[in-house]
């Protein structure tokens, strides 16, 4: 009689072992041709480590061979425009109890060269490209919830809850933050920012397709394709259903975060408050100050009138903005004014 065949250590030592990651590129990510590929590998004791670009084998091209316990990469070149599967697979080892040895894989799917105009120049002025954000099968990572009747600190829509998801690019230093809120369903808002550390320069989406900026989609269960959304373009022009980003998004930090909430405080200060610890996540600005993109005389980051600190943690917004938050979202201006702290040597930002 044979003895039974044990399954749970399988997945759960590969589980574990984080046996086989596609760490480049970042999956459902907008790339420039050549892409360099990278696969973190375990220990390989069986079937050897194979790589597959859109069903042709490209194991040759990834170096070192024979990976173990260690990243193995290739450079992949002539790569047409449009959208790209990557595979990884090799036996690796895994252990549960005992040793043993077991298949492992990961796919990443991404786009090459479907940039935009705006995202080649947020790109080309060192502002990090966000992938096409769902819920799952992306690199987007949920950072928890904000609702201003449970206490937290969503300035846009009092009642209503909204989620904080980040992205890391693995090459470029800053942060991408979507805040997709509501149900879900048709008609509720979805933006998406990026701000590159380096550079101060800052990106906008939302999500309503160019080609019908009035209909707002919904996010829930569904797929926001990058390039298809309006843009800072469309913004700059007046042309979309919220307006322009700078009529709020104003200060040191295009981000509006009130660094006491729990989970702002995650995204704002990173590993050391349990957030993103991405090597290049941060939100922090070296420039001092962010820009906005594109640069337009009506698209600016200016300093509104009135009581301010010196742009150095909070500014005073608009008569109408601050009405806006009193009265039509319920939240009293004072005590949820938003601010990106200048305390980087006091712990404020997490360092990636």
């Amino acid at each position: 009689m044979k003895a039974p065949r044990l399954l749970v250590p399988t997945l759960f030592g590969c589980l574990l072992a984080n046996c086989m990651s596609i760490t480049a590129p970042p999956k459902s990510g907008n790339v420039l041709s050549p892409v360099v590929a990278k696969v973190k590998v375990g220990n390989v004791c069986g079937t050897a480590f194979r790589a597959f670009l859109d069903g042709l084998d490209v194991t040759s091209q990834f170096s070192p061979a024979s990976p173990s316990s260690t990243t193995t990469q290739a450079t992949l070149s002539g790569l047409s425009s449009g959208t790209h599967t990557l595979t990884a697979s090799a036996d690796v080892q895994h252990w549960f109890l005992f040793t043993y040895c077991s298949a492992a894989n990961d796919t990443a799917t991404f786009k090459v060269n479907a940039d935009t105009p705006y995202m080649a120049d947020c790109r080309a002025q060192g502002v990090p490209i966000p992938p096409d954000f769902a819920e799952t099968g992306t690199s987007w990572v949920n950072q928890g919830t904000l609702n201003t009747n449970g206490g937290g600190s969503n300035l846009l829509q009092g009642a209503v809850d909204a989620f904080v998801w980040t992205y890391t690019d693995p090459n470029v230093r800053g942060a991408c933050v979507a805040l997709p809120r509501g149900s879900g369903s048709p008609g509720s808002l979805a933006g998406i920012i990026c701000q590159g550390a380096t550079t101060g320069k800052a990106c906008f989406w939302d999500n309503q397709r160019k080609t019908d900026p009035t209909n707002i989609l919904g996010w829930s269960g569904q797929k926001l394709v990058i390039s298809e959304l309006v843009d800072g373009v469309t913004f700059a022009a007046g042309g979309n259903v919220g307006g322009r980003c700078t009529n709020c998004h104003s200060g040191n930090n295009v981000f509006l975060i009130s660094p006491d909430d729990a989970t702002w405080a995650k995204v704002l200060r990173g590993p050391l408050n349990g957030g993103p610890s991405g090597g290049q996540f941060t939100t922090q600005v070296a420039s001092g100050r962010y820009t906005p993109l594109p640069v337009a005389t009506n698209f600016v980051n200016g300093v509104a009138p009135g009581a301010n600190c010196g742009a150095g943690c909070h500014e005073l917004p608009p008569s109408n903005i601050r009405a806006m938050r009193n009265t039509v979202n319920a939240i009293p201006p004072v005590n949820r004014m938003p601010m990106g702290p200048a305390c980087a040597g006091t712990g404020c930002y997490g360092s990636p």
